[in-house]
């Protein structure tokens, strides 16, 4: 059985059986060596899942939105040492911890101390679960209301914690510096230079794509007890809501963006190989620091320890989308994992792209294509 064959019976058997669907992307230096696709985009209609579907990848927008925020301080716009107030209005920083000292390099490495939106029980139930309204558009420094007023979670610069109010921050930096909207740097900077034409920024009011596909949460007790259950959420299967109802721009610059496997693995392979930034700020975007359960966090990127070598990514995890990317430090291959079933706020338990990714040999049969 070849490594390709081997590779598509393994996602074969994880989709729809763990997760609804999945797409997956393998690449090295010489570009796309393998995509394949298991399981459904939608249930219902026994859509198959295909390697262009386009799902959300989750904080895997955090990495765009630090190479961004690098390519600037290469061009001196910015220093890893400044902090907001030169660039942000006092009103967007009123009320939010520990915003007026942290610098740019600490919001990149979650060592600020900002308290998360995404922790906030009142964001949970309104952007997650039972208060979600269908349609809304959610202005980029909406998600901040929810901690202003919050205690830090430590003093700045002395540890690890991750805070996705940290990216809100720097995606309101980034269109500070550049005076121009995110979603504009991000597809002049990275998206169109590298031919990403599958990757976007969503909004309430983008027109949704036939390739995107449908949007499945871990419908557990854990999710019902932290988040609710939303009148526009249906249960499809014991354990799984179809939330598709939702949209991402709640998450804008913290994990707003949708993609398809082998773009990330085109971004993936670009920032890896020196094609996004500088050697110098390359080098200090993977210079590591301890972060949470053993793995180590650089400048918007981690490296982790696996049973098929180092590796260096990000995951993400939405509603309705879980995505995990890689590259291994002592081989030539990057791989992209995508989809369509989110287990935030579900329970440790709860299926998601990180945990089929540690789970199986995805990546020892990804190396050995």
């Amino acid at each position: 059985m070849t490594a390709s064959t081997r590779l598509q019976a393994l996602i074969d058997s994880l989709a729809p059986t763990r997760v609804p669907g999945l797409t997956l992307a393998v690449g090295n230096r010489d570009g796309l060596v393998w995509e394949g696709a298991a399981g459904y985009a939608d249930i219902e209609s026994q859509t198959p899942a295909d390697p262009a579907c386009v799902l959300g990848v989750g904080s895997i927008t955090k990495v765009l939105v630090a190479v961004l925020v690098l390519q600037l301080v290469e061009e001196k716009r910015l220093g890893l040492d400044h902090t907001l107030n030169p660039y942000l209005s006092t009103t967007v920083l009123a009320g939010i911890a520990n915003a007026d000292v942290t610098t740019v390099g600490q919001l990149l490495s979650h060592h600020s101390g900002i308290a998360s939106w995404e922790e906030d029980a009142r964001w949970i139930r309104d952007a997650r679960g039972e208060r979600i309204t269908p349609g809304k558009q959610w202005a980029s420094v909406e998600p901040l209301n929810y901690i202003r007023g919050a205690s830090p979670d430590h003093d700045v610069g002395t540890r690890f914690h991750y805070s996705n109010t940290h990216y809100t921050l720097l995606g309101l930096l980034i269109e500070a510096v550049t005076a121009k909207p995110f979603e504009q740097v991000l597809a002049e900077r990275i998206l169109g230079p590298l031919n990403m034409t599958s990757t976007y920024l969503e909004r309430a009011d983008t027109k949704r794509p036939s390739r995107l596909c449908t949007r499945y949460h871990g419908g557990t007790d854990a999710f019902i007890e932290a988040a609710g259950i939303a009148p526009s959420f249906r249960q499809i299967q014991p354990g799984w809501l179809e939330v598709s109802s939702s949209n991402l721009s709640v998450e804008w610059a913290a994990g707003g963006v949708v993609s398809s496997a082998s773009d990330i693995v085109r971004f993936m392979t670009a920032l890896r190989d020196g094609r996004l930034l500088g050697r110098e700020l390359l080098q200090q975007m993977l210079t590591w620091r301890p972060a949470h359960n053993g793995t180590q966090m650089g400048l918007g990127i981690f490296r982790a320890a696996t049973p098929h070598g180092a590796v260096i990514g990000h995951g993400g995890n939405v509603l309705g989308f879980s995505a995990t990317t890689w590259w291994f430090e002592e081989a030539d291959c990057v791989l992209a994992l995508l989809t369509n079933l989110g287990s935030m706020h579900a329970g440790p338990q709860a299926s998601s792209a990180s945990r089929l990714f540690e789970d199986t040999v995805l990546g020892r049969e990804a190396q050995a294509l």
